[in-house]
């Protein structure tokens, strides 16, 4: 469950199994240390997760964190992130051999930067409030399960109100058969591209790329410095449609996120604009 500790943003879940300091408020450091370590033990977590400036990873590090990602001026151009771990226990920490040897072979080959045009049937507008009746649909039928509550109206529409959150929805007609999100901080300039779910009747027709493209039209607009994505690392496709989108690759966090039934692996990208 996401919730305010001190003036940090940070989530800590069973399905997870994980702290997650989301982004750190300077008030808060290096008390903020603590506490995850007391969260983590208190409910046997077996990782902690935290993004913050690359000013204060020396702490974390000391604390027994290690870095794997990073994305320069990541705030607002002028700090770089670091994606900084620990792990509780050994086995969570051991990566996934397979798909990181596919994500290998794909990051060898070119990246394909010719775009498509959307096909005429379809349409991409920003979502609101009142579309979440027919979003939370899309999301169950894509996702079986998801690290925060995407199923629920009041969640959805909190986002949009007060996090930030920016809904994009491809449309057939009235239906609606993709979605992707935009989490934006819009004091540091950054968003994280997200959410992406796409019917399985309507994939094969590249719409994750052209909501992509959709959502850094609008972004640029409004002076975002830095677009990034977690992705799957066991989904090829869609690290492939960032790779091909010109993002760059910034690192695997191992086991790191509950979706679909289970603890994944996840790719950092990033891209400047």
């Amino acid at each position: 469950m996401k919730n305010r500790i001190f003036k940090s943003v940070l989530s800590h879940d069973k399905e997870s199994d994980r702290v997650y300091l989301m982004d750190l408020d300077s008030d808060d450091f290096p008390e903020i240390l603590t506490y995850m370590e007391d969260l983590a033990n208190n409910n046997q977590y077996s990782k902690l997760f935290a993004k913050i400036p690359a000013k204060y990873g020396p702490t974390f590090l000391a604390a027994g964190y290690i870095n794997e990602a990073s994305v320069p001026g990541f705030y607002n151009n002028q700090d770089d992130a670091l994606f900084l771990v620990k792990y509780k226990f050994a086995e969570r920490r051991f990566p996934e051999t397979r798909a990181l040897v596919s994500l290998q072979q794909m990051l060898l080959q070119p990246a394909d930067h010719k775009k498509q045009e959307l096909e005429e049937c379809f349409a991409i507008r920003l979502l609101k409030e009142e579309d979440t009746t027919i979003m939370i649909p899309v999301f169950k039928e894509v996702f079986e399960t998801y690290p925060f509550p995407i199923y629920d109206a009041s969640f959805l529409i909190k986002s949009m109100q007060e996090d930030g959150t920016r809904y994009y929805g491809v449309f057939k007609g009235n239906q609606l058969i993709a979605i992707s999100s935009a989490e934006c901080n819009d004091i540091k300039k950054n968003a994280e591209m997200t959410d992406f779910a796409v019917l399985p009747t309507h994939r094969g027709k590249k719409l994750a790329t052209h909501l992509l493209s959709f959502m850094e039209d609008s972004l640029t607009k409004e002076d975002f410095k830095t677009l990034y994505s977690i992705a799957r690392l066991h989904s090829i496709p869609m690290n492939k449609t960032f790779y091909n989108q010109g993002y760059q690759y910034a690192g695997t966090l191992t086991r790191n996120t509950q979706i679909s039934g289970k603890i994944e692996s996840m790719n950092v990208w990033y891209k400047k604009i």
